[in-house]
């Protein structure tokens, strides 16, 4: 895996951008979701490039906190889960629906296939840059919440998911521990020759298309490297690899737990 010399300094500056742009946050209670033991809530926060970011937001009715928090990103394809089941457990659940998800999607939505190679041409232009932006500032809507124990901060997420658990651990020293499921945007190189199946397809039919941006997509990739993050997450971080997994070859993800 490739790391860029300005990788460090590339997201620092992306930092800044998020750091600049008003958070917003807004909390509104949804009473036919809430059960007797958790109160269900849609949140909102502004992220880069002033894109509205829907979540939901759990929280115990067992007292007036403060509470740890479990933050969960979801994959690729799926969309976040209402987790009302870690309120029994006395832990706020945060599920965000990063750009282009159900709730998320009204200012930026290429639909799916597309979200792997949208604006891959550039590392200003691709899609994860605000991916990894959302779920970074899942952290500072957190920060702003009285009922949040900022000291007991946990992130989660499974394939793509896996991956954003990563990320967000490698870039906000607020978190505190994670577990990576199966994580996806890891060791892009490889993965791109072994996975069989979509969604690393849509690189291979990209470069299949335009064989002459090869060099430059990889590049764009590079920055967004899971396996790039993983040398900078210093916490607790348990890592599953599924060993017949064709959407996220077991490799990658070993590359990004090895490192």
């Amino acid at each position: 895996v490739a790391e860029p010399p300005d990788f460090d300094d590339f997201w620092r500056r992306v930092r800044r951008e998020l750091d600049a742009t008003p958070l917003e946050p807004e909390v509104t209670p949804v009473p036919l979701r809430s059960l007797p033991h958790a109160s269900v809530y849609e949140a909102h926060y502004t992220s880069l490039d002033e894109v509205r970011i829907a979540c939901w937001y759990v929280v115990p009715r067992s007292g007036p906190g403060p509470f740890p928090v479990l933050i969960n990103f979801p994959g690729y394809q799926s969309e976040p889960q209402l987790n009302r089941e870690w309120a029994d457990r006395g832990v706020i659940s945060l599920s965000v629906a990063y750009r282009g998800k159900l709730r998320s999607h009204r200012q930026f939505n290429p639909g799916y296939p597309g979200f792997l190679i949208h604006g891959i041409e550039s590392r200003e232009t691709y899609y994860y840059k605000g991916v990894y932006s959302d779920a970074i500032r899942a952290v500072d809507f957190l920060l702003t919440r009285p009922e949040v124990d900022a000291t007991r901060l946990l992130v989660h997420g499974q394939s793509g998911g896996g991956g954003l658990t990563i990320v967000t651990t490698a870039l906000r020293p607020e978190v505190k521990a994670g577990v990576a499921g199966c994580p996806f945007m890891c060791a892009f190189n490889d993965a791109i020759k072994l996975a069989r199946t979509y969604p690393y397809n849509e690189i291979v039919c990209y470069l299949r298309a335009h064989p002459e941006r090869r060099k430059q997509v990889l590049e764009t990739l590079s920055y967004f490297d899971v396996v790039n993050f993983a040398r900078r997450v210093d916490r607790p971080m348990a890592v599953q690899v599924g060993m017949e997994d064709e959407v996220c070859p077991p490799q990658t993800g070993y590359a990004a737990y090895a490192a």
